[in-house]
């Protein structure tokens, strides 16, 4: 897959920009604040449908709009697909519209597998050094782009989950039996089942793949990088029977604290190496590599579901890893078309990009490299 044409209109501090990157690696390079992890943005938001970094629309509206518009165009080994989307300031009173081949899609799952990415941001280090959620959002972007079906399934579970926990709420005030829990146990065990096989297959695929990236990347044989999914159900062959089990034997429990204490909503990734927590002891630069890793991870992964390389966006990457890491990163991704972003010319040595770009406020003009 690879990006023929990036329109953005009124987007972040962009009025008009059309960009037509070459199939292998584009840089954009320029001063922080410039604008250059807008462009990424903007190829983010059509792959999933939101930001990577903001879930207020209006952020990305550019100031004194109130509208503004991305749309991508790839190329596929079966053909061409054109994804467009167009936010609206709180005071247009609009939704969100999201088009697919000139069509409007009524849901944002419609959007996933059209045009996939992958993208390693700074904010990414949290997937090691965060809260448990980040590690689940790391794994829920993951498998809905494999397939809009995991999305779905996603929503379900989480639609049952608040049902539920609005019960407990109404329990609380006494205005609910506590027997009524019963058919959302059965319902919130249903809805769990594709959401922990999913999570199960792709924790056990990632930390394979992952640990010879870590490999390559670090260069240090010492140093074995690995993942296991944790949670209630991470060992489960049943899922369903065996959230039922658990919800009944935390019935108590859950009305004590007016929350549903199990479930896949719960789970969490623990990421070692050489068999330690990596939270505990890791330095920035062992972080950087296992995130890197992972999102590389992921590219195998997506690829192989979708028979089709993924889309790899880079910001502010490259800077942050020691000669010799990024000269190994580079070897990783070629191939793949990437978007990049630094702040100095000097980050790229050991790169052979077939664009650059300097971005400056507002404007994107090609970069002399001599």
């Amino acid at each position: 897959m690879f990006i023929e044409s990036l329109r953005l209109h009124d987007f972040r501090s962009y009025h008009q920009v059309l960009l037509t990157p070459p199939r292998g690696a584009t840089v954009f390079v320029g001063e922080n604040g410039t604008g250059k992890t807008n462009l990424l943005e903007a190829v983010h938001l059509c792959c999933l449908g939101r930001s990577h970094r903001t879930a207020n629309d209006r952020e990305m509206i550019r100031a004194g709009t109130e509208t503004c518009a991305v749309q991508v165009r790839v190329q596929r080994s079966d053909g061409a697909d054109t994804v467009g989307v167009r936010l609206y300031a709180p005071s247009e009173k609009k939704r969100k519209v999201l088009h697919i081949n000139g069509k409007t899609a009524s849901r944002t799952g419609e959007l996933m597998g059209h045009v996939t990415c992958v993208m390693f941001c700074p904010e990414d280090l949290d997937i090691v050094r965060g809260a448990p959620q980040g590690r689940r959002r790391f794994l829920d972007m993951l498998l809905s782009q494999c397939g809009a079906g995991y999305y779905y399934a996603l929503q379900t579970y989480n639609s049952a989950l608040k049902q539920r926990n609005s019960l407990l709420h109404a329990i609380a005030r006494g205005e609910a039996a506590s027997s009524m829990l019963e058919v959302w146990d059965e319902q919130l065990s249903q809805a769990a089942v594709p959401v922990v096989k999913a999570r199960q297959y792709a924790a056990q695929s990632l930390c394979q793949l992952a640990r010879g990236h870590y490999a390559h990347i670090g260069g240090r044989e010492n140093e074995a990088f690995a993942l296991r999914y944790l949670g209630h159900l991470a060992e489960s062959a049943d899922p369903a029977a065996d959230l039922l089990r658990l919800l009944h034997s935390r019935r108590e429990e859950d009305l004590r604290r007016v929350t549903t204490t199990a479930g896949p909503h719960r789970d969490d990734l623990l990421l070692t190496l050489s068999d330690a927590d990596m939270r505990a002891f890791a330095s920035q630069g062992q972080m950087r590599t296992a995130v890197l890793s992972l999102r590389l991870s992921e590219v195998d992964i997506l690829t192989q579901r979708q028979h089709e390389q993924p889309l790899l966006l880079l910001d502010d990457v490259l800077s942050e890893l020691d000669a010799g890491r990024r000269i190994r990163l580079l070897e990783r991704i070629g191939g793949i078309q990437t978007l990049l972003t630094c702040t100095d010319l000097s980050d790229l040595t050991g790169a052979k990009p077939q664009a650059v770009l300097r971005v400056r406020l507002g404007e994107i003009l090609p970069e002399d490299m001599h």
